[in-house]
């Protein structure tokens, strides 16, 4: 138990009541009981978490570490959430900002399979950002996102994926659909990432007809399927996983409570092995600052243990008068993933995605 990870929490004031709530997340994190439990001196001074001091921040609320064994967490993405935000996530005005891991720790995690160097290599492209569309909207045949993507594929796109709420009633529906639009884009330099979605004990048979249609990778949607289930997934599997943002705003949109942006869309998404993690970019329709949006990158480069930089993936509601702010925001390690604009061109998609890959920096 002498391995410690450092959780960073944002609790309500005024003092008195952060050091006690403080001291309540150290005790309901570990041994879930009360304060004046008769504890035995071991469990205590081995087990409990262990409250450091309190710093006041802005708008009457404080900052604190607490320190648990890491042991508790036992290398895997499920337990690390219940021990740093289990019962502590249904307090009110609890904010879990970040978390310090010791190597040890992250030794157990393989994380992302290609991340940005494997993916420049799969596509041979290096010195400037990707471009990406999603295929939409729901309710078009086959034949229509098929068009679709071949046309962005010709237009010089990188990457074409579905859009989140494209899904398959039936495994044969995905097949049929998923085997349609990779032959749409085969010959060019664009992947296809289908919406890897379906029922829990599908999803890696679902996984391998991907691999065996000689596709790279998936779309998940990691707060719905699970984290530690995108984890196994890209453990057994040799793919790329671009991680959706879909149902993880009840984590973080909520400014005084839950998980802070990058830490859930950055560094949660790189221990569960996603390659490239979509976020709404600021100006969009989603209302996120330019400041999480480039903590979120940040968060995708920066030192993890021996886990490689995944690609952040701003998106929603981007058009060409926003290139040059993507650029600047991100620079080259980045995805644009531009959908409805680039779609909407004048031209169509392969117009679209000629007019946003001149826009970008080479």
């Amino acid at each position: 138990m002498s391995e410690r990870l450092i959780a960073v929490y944002e609790i309500p004031g005024p003092a008195a009541e952060a050091e006690k709530a403080a001291r309540a997340i150290a005790f309901e994190e570990t041994v879930e009981v009360p304060l004046d439990f008769p504890l035995p001196s071991r469990i205590r001074e081995e087990i409990v978490g262990r409250v450091g001091p309190l710093s006041a921040i802005e708008n009457g609320r404080f900052r604190v570490e607490i320190d648990f064994p890491a042991a508790l967490a036992g290398g895997r993405i499920g337990a690390l959430l219940n021990l740093v935000f289990g019962n502590a996530s249904i307090w009110p005005g609890v904010r879990l900002v970040d978390i310090r891991f010791p190597e040890s720790f992250l030794s157990a995690f393989s994380g992302p399979n290609d991340g940005v160097a494997g993916l420049r290599a799969s596509l041979g492209v290096h010195g400037r950002p990707l471009l990406a569309t999603a295929l939409k909207p729901m309710g078009s045949t086959e034949k229509e996102l098929a068009e679709s993507a071949a046309a962005f594929a010709r237009g010089g796109g990188d990457i074409v994926k579905d859009d989140q709420n494209i899904v398959d009633a039936s495994f044969a529906s995905f097949r049929s659909r998923v085997s349609r639009i990779a032959e749409a884009v085969a010959g060019h330099k664009c992947l296809y990432f289908p919406h890897l979605s379906g029922p829990q004990d599908e999803l890696e048979e679902r996984l391998r007809f991907v691999l065996g249609e000689g596709l790279k990778g998936v779309l998940v949607c990691p707060a719905i399927i699970g984290l530690d289930t995108m984890r196994t997934l890209s453990g057994r599997r040799k793919a790329v996983f671009m991680a959706h943002p879909a149902y993880s705003g009840a984590f973080y949109a909520e400014r005084s409570h839950g998980i802070e942006h990058s830490l859930y869309l950055g560094t949660l998404m790189r221990l569960a092995g996603a390659d490239i993690t979509v976020f709404p970019n600021a100006g969009g329709r989603f209302g996120f600052t330019p400041k999480e949006c480039r903590d979120i990158a940040a968060r995708c480069r920066g030192p993890l243990g021996g886990l490689a930089p995944i690609w952040p993936a701003p998106g929603g509601g981007m058009n060409l008068d926003k290139t040059a702010a993507l650029a600047q925001d991100f620079g080259p390690d980045a995805i644009w993933l531009i959908g409805g604009r680039l779609l909407m061109h004048p031209g169509g998609p392969e117009a679209g995605a000629r007019a946003f890959r001149a826009k970008m920096p080479n």
